[in-house]
């Protein structure tokens, strides 16, 4: 079956600001685009559903569409916004960073972080990691311009956008995890081709980076038989990465599949043989505890569903030029929509590991 990656609907979706708690552009785009192919609905927590499908198992597909980001926390008598992280952040990624914030009529106010530049700070402050709160944004207006435009609680993220390194790299921010929601929607676009028995929920849930709260609401909705988190993991295939702490994780080797206590180990293996069968290349990651992902709380909803954990190699996590490779996110697509295809028909009782 011919497909393309829709790769104009992933840049215009990584291009919209949408901070944990504020994900309402993404949201639309993502429901735009879902539209096209797929009964769409949201709900008050600020999910938003894509479904294909009307028989059973009900499959759902959860990638989070928010990132980290900033909020004003302070603004001083001169107009510089002191600023509170959304989310984990490093505080070294900010320093000289250009930021752009939603103002009050929706508009996008840009800036700059700033700091005392390396020529008058004292030996013992160039030896220490910047912290938060020495930072500062600087829009360039006096303050009582810049109250016009914004004000306490105002998100804003990283100046940032996606872009193509070499046809098959991407760099952007969101890429945690606006890969994963590009993800799911693409996978169902896939499956509404060739629909079988089974119905396919993708979700775009909202909240993850501060607690896993959307995926926690919208599986208790949706209610699954069965579901797929896809997210993003850490690459180890560049400097100053441990291996023997993290495992082997490769950009362009395929999707990885996590295994652990997390996971439904029938899910998985089933993941498996649809990949073997085809012709998908997967890598394995070995994740001992509750995965920081949607698939924790998913497995934990109503009274237990299974659950599997899909994610893409990332280089460069929580920065502005988060890397992946497209090949990877070629074959996640593929692999979901043949194991919404492989399942057709069963129920939950079809997932019960022992």
């Amino acid at each position: 079956m011919k497909y393309d990656l829709n790769r104009d609907f992933l840049l215009k979706l990584l291009s919209q600001i949408g901070p944990s708690g504020n994900e309402k552009a993404p949201s639309e785009v993502w429901q735009e685009e879902a539209r096209k192919f797929a009964r769409v609905y949201t709900d008050t927590h600020g999910n938003t559903y894509g479904e294909v499908g009307e028989g059973k198992p009900t499959l759902m597909l959860a990638g989070h569409v928010d990132e980290i980001g900033l909020m004003v926390r302070y603004i001083d008598e001169n107009g510089f916004v002191y600023i509170a992280p959304v989310g984990g952040w490093d505080p070294q990624v900010l320093v000289g960073q250009r930021v752009r914030f939603l103002t009050k009529d929706g508009e996008v106010l840009k800036g700059v972080v700033g700091r005392k530049p390396i020529h008058i700070l004292r030996p013992e402050e160039r030896e220490k990691a910047v912290k938060i709160e020495e930072v500062f944004v600087d829009f360039g207006l006096e303050k009582e311009e810049l109250l016009k435009k914004i004000d306490v609680g105002a998100y804003g993220v990283l100046d940032w956008d996606g872009e193509f390194l070499n046809g098959v790299r991407l760099v952007s921010r969101a890429l945690d995890d606006r890969i994963g929601a590009f993800v799911v929607l693409e996978a169902l676009r896939l499956y509404a081709s060739d629909v079988k028995d089974t119905r396919m929920v993708a979700v775009a849930t909202v909240q993850e980076e501060i607690g896993l709260r959307g995926a926690k609401t919208s599986a208790f909705n949706v209610n699954p038989d069965v579901a797929i988190a896809v997210d993003v993991t850490v690459a180890t295939d560049y400097p100053g990465v441990p291996k023997n702490q993290i495992g082997d994780v490769r950009l362009g080797k395929g999707p990885v599949l996590a295994v652990g206590p997390n996971l439904n180990p029938v899910v998985v293996e089933t993941l498996k043989e649809v990949a073997r069968d085809e012709g998908i290349d997967v890598q394995l990651e070995a994740i001992s505890r509750g995965t920081p992902t949607d698939a924790n709380v998913i497995q934990l909803s109503r009274e237990g569903i299974p659950t599997a954990l899909i994610s893409i190699p990332c280089r460069y996590l929580h920065s502005p030029s988060e890397m992946v490779d497209m090949r990877d996110v070629e074959a996640a697509v593929k692999l979901i929509a043949a194991f919404a295809r492989r399942i057709s028909g069963k129920g939950k009782e079809d997932f019960i590991p022992w």
